[in-house]
């Protein structure tokens, strides 16, 4: 059903070529575009992939090539006085999912996906955005920045959390909602370096919660969640924010253990990435557009679970496409698939997000005590999460 079709993807991010990949792989005439320069692929900080995402993304590329550069999963949580108080270890997830999770620069998938395209020669138009769809005849005209392409058969929006495939197909669905939250963090190079970050540190600050870790490369990446009442422009994101959101974590972690203060005070590029609650999508495709990814379904950072998602969305999409069904029945089955599974990743993220907030001393105390215990029921909590295999569930 999807030889010689025309396929047109929208993003070029993680979803956008994994998928891309796939309809490649049916037979399918793909082209991806891409709003980003190709330079602009490597900026960014980094993200966790867990072992439901690492089985897609091993059936795309070759792994070898993404543990050049990454940070263990495993994490090791402390109180604001520098008291280890819990630990959640990663090792036991290898032999039983077969992969174990890691932290990875999200530039490192994209270049890695991307290089997968061009040996497939699947064309990639860089600086290129959707701006508007033409539907006429059963197929579908892309209108661009950079003026019209030719006629599609169909078309695949992953274009992000903001997606202009969602607003184009579903004018009247609700705007992802600004959470007051801002997820920042930096990747630096420290002359001397000598705390140990692996596994990954997380501190439960007096007044915010800070993370960092060390990869393999000696680098320190460090990200933290910080409250902004506002949400940022784009402009003041490239601007003002940066020394904002500095002089303020300096004094959010003023009484925190080191090496915090240093990591803060020794970044000199701050990447600050909005966090947006996204209402839910009643539908997530038509007879022609189909949605996947943060397109679809953007869920918060704070169990880790963005690439991964976007990565089984791929999958799954492609193995309903290769049913034989027609290209909306396809459609209509993945979203029959995800949605459920998709909903529970999303509340389960809502409820970790409220408890990185600043709690009250009783809450700090019964948190303290009682961590290491709650760390051993959200390992069976995330079984149902890193065991699921995109590749082979039944669908």
């Amino acid at each position: 059903m999807m030889t010689n079709k025309k396929v047109l993807i929208a993003g070029g991010g993680i979803a956008g070529p994994a998928i891309a990949l796939y309809c490649h792989r049916l037979g399918a005439m793909v082209e991806l575009l891409e709003a980003r320069n190709a330079d602009e692929l490597d900026e960014g900080l980094f993200m966790g992939i867990s072992p439901n995402g690492l089985k897609v993304l091993s059936d795309l590329i070759d792994l070898n090539e993404l543990y050049q550069e990454y940070a263990p999963g495993a994490i090791e949580f402390y109180n604001s006085k520098g008291q280890l108080i819990a630990e959640l270890e990663s090792n036991y997830q290898k032999p039983k999912y077969g992969f174990e999770s890691i932290q990875v620069k999200r530039a490192a998938i994209s270049k890695l996906l991307h290089q997968e395209l061009k040996r497939n020669n699947i064309p990639i138009y860089y600086g290129t955005s959707i701006v508007a769809l033409s539907e006429k005849t059963g197929q579908i005209t892309p209108v661009t920045n950079l003026g019209n392409l030719a006629p599609v058969d169909l078309v695949i929006g992953a274009d992000g959390i903001h997606s202009r495939c969602r607003r184009l197909i579903f004018p009247f669905a609700n705007k992802p909602k600004y959470t007051q939250q801002l997820s920042t963090g930096s990747i630096i190079s420290m002359e001397g370096w000598r705390f140990n970050s692996k596994p990954v540190s997380m501190t439960f600050g007096a007044r915010a919660f800070f993370g960092y870790t060390t990869s393999n490369t000696n680098e320190v990446w460090w990200f933290n969640n910080y409250y902004r009442a506002e949400e940022p422009t784009r402009e003041e994101i490239k601007t003002k924010l940066q020394k904002e959101i500095k002089e303020n974590l300096l004094k959010l972690h003023e009484k925190d253990p080191p090496p915090i203060q240093d990591l803060i005070q020794y970044s000199t590029d701050i990447f600050a990435y909005p966090v947006y609650d996204m209402p839910e999508l009643e539908k997530w495709y038509t007879s022609h557009v189909c949605l996947i990814g943060d397109a679809a379904h953007a869920t918060s950072p704070h169990i880790g679970q963005g690439a991964s998602l976007a990565l089984e969305d791929a999958a799954i999409l492609y193995r309903c496409l290769k049913s034989g069904n027609s290209p909306e029945e396809a459609f209509a089955s993945y979203q029959n698939h995800r949605k459920p599974r998709v909903k529970k990743i999303i509340q389960q993220a809502r409820k970790v997000g409220k408890s990185k907030s600043k709690p009250n001393p009783i809450v700090v105390f019964f948190r303290d005590m009682l961590l290491r215990h709650f760390i051993k029921l959200e390992k069976k909590k995330m079984d149902w999460v890193y065991r699921y295999d995109a590749l082979r569930a039944s669908i």
